[in-house]
């Protein structure tokens, strides 16, 4: 059987289908409809303290008792340049004026990184996987987490950003192709223009090294879960797929959006944050990505969309998806992991 492989055997998975962490879009209750499906749900812990962490994998506790990823994007504090910022922070009051919005303050700088107070709380709740974006943080970090039998994954964009995982002692890897939606993974200072696709970095991960490789890019139905396991997938990471489910926390007009899409309407840009991710394209980027103006350091650029998001225009939300956006469908996330393992069950029999 498909589905029955060393990964899915330690994590205890009926499908190797992991719903990706996606920062606050991942509900507790999209996440856990989808471990007690047989996946694995995931919820992004982006910038949270340790304590509004663990309210939100409590969450997920009360609702399943299923095995539960936890995701940390890691930073360093940005560094403030009052010149190189002024022209994009001149963009942004342009639009404030001509929207009526107000600008919000900008908050402290600060990194992202898994702290003593974050590292005590996941010791105690003990997810059953953390996974890590932009690399991974220091070694007796990884080191503690592992010691307590938790499964550690990263994301990857390239087969040396994969080596680079595997040196550092992670579980499995996650190949993250150009195609996937949200912040590219990079670590190693990779060109976003040079990033291979999931379907031609996914095979050379995995000659590349010896643990479980997760793909994730550009998959939204059976279909694709199929084309990854005979590429030597161990399991499949899918984000957009989920995020026409009633359990995603986005708002109506987010996922109206997503319902009318063509496999255009998506580009990668660091307009929003600092760093390159994947967005469906629309006025907010345009205005912002226009003159080739230097978005704030990651994530402080995030400040100035803040409040545009606000007025509920998806012309001027950070709509993030990827290039599968497409092919999503607007079922409960239960049913669709359901659906999904049906699909590839069935194309990999046709082979």
């Amino acid at each position: 059987m498909w589905s029955r492989n060393a990964l899915s055997e330690r994590l205890n998975l009926k499908w190797p289908i992991l719903q990706a962490p996606m920062g606050s879009v991942a509900s507790p209750a999209l996440a856990a409809a989808v471990s007690n499906a047989g996946g694995l749900g995931g919820l992004g812990m982006w910038g949270l303290s340790a304590e509004d962490a663990e309210r939100r994998i409590a969450g997920f506790r009360q609702l399943s008792g299923g095995a539960l990823n936890v995701n940390y994007p890691l930073w360093p504090t940005p560094v403030k340049d009052a010149d190189a910022e002024r022209p994009m922070r001149q963009r942004a009051q342009e639009l404030y004026a001509e929207l009526k919005v107000s600008p919000s303050p900008d908050p402290e700088t600060t990194a992202g990184k898994v702290d003593q107070r974050q590292l005590d709380m996941l010791l105690r709740m003990k997810p059953e996987v953390i996974s890590f974006h932009f690399g991974l943080p220091e070694d007796d970090v990884i080191q503690a987490l592992k010691a307590a039998g938790i499964f550690i994954t990263s994301s990857a964009t390239t087969v040396a950003e994969a080596k680079t995982l595997e040196a550092q002692g992670v579980d499995a890897v996650i190949a993250q192709g150009l195609e996937a939606g949200g912040h590219r993974g990079s670590f190693l200072g990779t060109d976003t223009s040079a990033q291979p696709g999931l379907f031609a970095l996914l095979p050379q991960v995995v000659d590349a090294v010896s643990v479980p490789v997760i793909a994730a890019g550009g998959i939204a139905d059976g279909r694709g879960i199929a084309a990854a396991f005979m590429l030597g997938a161990s399991a499949v990471q899918m984000g957009t797929a989920f995020l026409r489910c009633e359990e995603a926390n986005i708002p109506d007009a987010w996922r109206d959006r997503l319902g009318s899409a063509t496999e255009t309407a998506t580009v990668v840009t660091p307009v929003l944050t600092g760093r390159p991710a994947r967005v469906m394209r629309n006025r907010l980027v345009d205005r912002l990505g226009s003159d080739g103006l230097k978005p704030l350091p990651f994530p402080t650029q995030e400040n100035i969309v803040e409040p545009l998001a606000a007025l509920g225009d998806p012309e001027y939300m950070g709509l993030y998806a990827g290039q599968s956006v497409a092919l999503t469908r607007p079922i409960p996330a239960g049913r669709l992991v359901e659906l999904l393992a049906e699909e590839a069950t069935a194309r990999l029999k046709q082979w």
